[in-house]
């Protein structure tokens, strides 16, 4: 007999664990596809972004160095073109100036591919988010999905499932109260005892979801 007990209470523990664990592996799966799908969905985006930054620390080095050296190229191009002059290069002296000029010109178009890059990084991060919240939208239906049908099975099926169970097994076992109140081998504080007690963490989570809620 004893180990007959043994066995079911075992048994019992074994259900708990299972529970736990399926609960456990529910939210484990729940949270890590949602995080995998973000990181595999981003991932070209920050790519590009990481391209991007590099380009643009690139041509900020570039523009920096070139603006150093353009008074001193300035001079020198223009020395070059007054000796093409004299020597009757009129050609050469003028494409010495336009190369002159191009170089001049440099750092401002190098300034502006650094403010595309910019709008690019920022359309980027909106992006990001526009991918965060469809991501979320999705997972946030099947994370309700789960719960509620986890509420489902703790509340109607175990929890109004058990109370009505322990009236059934009363009156079947004729253990009523002889007036309908008192003395009855089920009673409130069999209904009370079944859910975790005041303080707890469940107790404090629960009114936590379902405080004001319930009518």
């Amino acid at each position: 007999m004893n180990a007959q007990l043994d066995t079911q209470e075992t048994e019992v523990q074994d259900l708990c664990e299972e529970i736990g664990d399926i609960l456990q592996a529910a939210f484990d799966l729940l949270i890590g596809r949602r995080d995998r799908q973000y990181a595999d969905a981003i991932e070209p985006l920050d790519a590009e972004r990481d391209t991007l930054e590099q380009e643009s620390a690139s041509i900020g080095e570039a523009r920096r160095n070139l603006e150093r050296l353009l008074p001193a190229k300035a001079r020198e191009a223009q020395r070059a073109a007054d000796a093409l002059l004299l020597a009757g290069k009129h050609e050469e002296a003028t494409a010495k100036l336009t190369e002159a000029k191009d170089a001049a010109n440099a750092p401002a178009a190098m300034t502006e591919r650094q403010r595309e890059i910019s709008a690019r990084i920022e359309a980027i991060e909106r992006e990001k988010k526009t991918i965060a919240r469809r991501i979320f939208e999705t997972w946030y239906a099947d994370a309700q999905h789960v719960i509620r049908t986890t509420e489902h099975g703790l509340f109607v099926t175990l929890l109004n499932g058990v109370e009505d169970s322990m009236i059934d097994f009363q009156t079947r076992t004729g253990t009523t109260s002889p007036n309908g109140l008192t003395g009855g081998l089920f009673h409130s504080g069999h209904v009370a005892g079944l859910t975790a007690p005041e303080r707890s963490d469940e107790y404090r989570s629960a009114g936590r979801w379902y405080g004001g809620r319930v009518r």
